[in-house]
């Protein structure tokens, strides 16, 4: 983030606090920025202790749901028949909004945390699934024919070129996959919880706490950008001698 951007925000910041407070908008409407600021210090072991609740929610959807949609590709590019007959079936899921899917998971697994989990790791399934399969079978002819020339089995073909190959398109999946993580967690708290940022967010929203509704999405953000950016450092020391980290 350059000094532009950070200038921007803090000019939206003041002008916000300005316009609040000239127009003496409620409390429970729009709190300014400064009300924000004070709830977050107030209360924030209490956001500290959902949030990082939603973290594990999250983190273990991702886990879950990339190494499942990697080992998928995989079983993709290995057998083609069983791609045709099932990716269909994911595309369908896939265009399927998750706050309708939501809604029976939390029914099926109960309002604990794996109704959250399986939630995040529908989220992230399916980003993570097309792109890496995708990047997998783009390997071109003339580099499988050259391993073929060294009679490479189907597996030393997959670790020493096609999986390099395709690491870069699978961190940028990886960072997608996460923000979509945090969303497909907040909302099975949304639709039943007792902790978490989604759940924090509900109760706020009956009893008109504005300001923790908003510190809450504050929160959710922090959480979906700080991951993002570890993502991103273990991509550059992971594929840095990869000609497209080389262009950067």
């Amino acid at each position: 983030m350059n000094r532009y951007s950070i200038g921007s925000i803090i000019g939206i910041l003041l002008l916000w606090e300005l316009l609040v407070r000239w127009l003496e908008i409620p409390k429970f409407l729009l709190p300014t920025p400064s009300a924000i600021i004070s709830y977050i210090i107030a209360k924030f072991s209490l956001l500290a202790n959902h949030t990082l609740m939603t973290f594990l929610e999250a983190g273990a959807g991702f886990i879950i749901g990339s190494l499942t949609a990697i080992v998928t590709a995989i079983v993709f590019l290995w057998f083609r028949p069983l791609k045709e007959m099932f990716y269909p079936y994911a595309v369908i899921l896939n265009s399927t909004p998750i706050v309708a899917i939501a809604a029976p998971i939390v029914i099926i697994f109960g309002s604990g945390m794996g109704s959250k989990v399986v939630t995040a790791i529908i989220c992230v399934f399916f980003p993570v699934l097309g792109p890496t399969f995708k990047a997998l079978a783009s390997v071109g002819a003339v580099e499988m024919k050259w391993m073929d020339s060294y009679h490479s089995s189907r597996w030393q073909k997959f670790w020493y070129l096609q999986l390099p190959f395709a690491l870069p398109q699978i961190f940028a999946s990886f960072k997608v996959a996460w923000t979509l993580a945090v969303i497909g967690a907040v909302v099975g708290e949304v639709f039943g919880a007792y902790r978490g940022l989604g759940f924090l967010i509900v109760d706020a929203i009956y009893i008109m706490d504005t300001p923790r509704v908003f510190a809450s999405i504050i929160a959710c953000s922090l959480l979906g950008l700080s991951f993002v950016g570890l993502i991103t450092w273990a991509e550059k020391k992971t594929i840095a001698w990869h000609i497209s980290e080389e262009r950067r």
